[in-house]
């Protein structure tokens, strides 16, 4: 069995749309103290705007995804 975690931080554009930014292999157990400042710079940040928009207006919330992967079978190739 394999299984990965992502953290995946979620935010709205300009338009209220949704935005994510997803990283692999985080650390584990951050809190929200750890999280909302750094998703705070990228609000305040215009490094990431679209002609003039910011993709990344407002943090919405960040939140650990995992996935488990579980081979039933693997066809040998002959």
């Amino acid at each position: 069995m394999n299984d990965t975690t992502n953290l995946e931080l979620n935010f709205e554009n300009v338009e209220g749309k949704s935005k994510k930014i997803t990283i692999r292999r985080p650390v584990l157990g951050l809190t929200e103290a750890d999280i909302l400042p750094v998703m705070e710079t990228f609000v305040n940040s215009d490094i990431f705007d679209e002609d003039g928009l910011s993709p990344y207006a407002a943090s919405k919330n960040a939140r650990y995804i995992r996935t488990e992967v579980e081979e039933i079978f693997v066809k040998e190739e002959a």
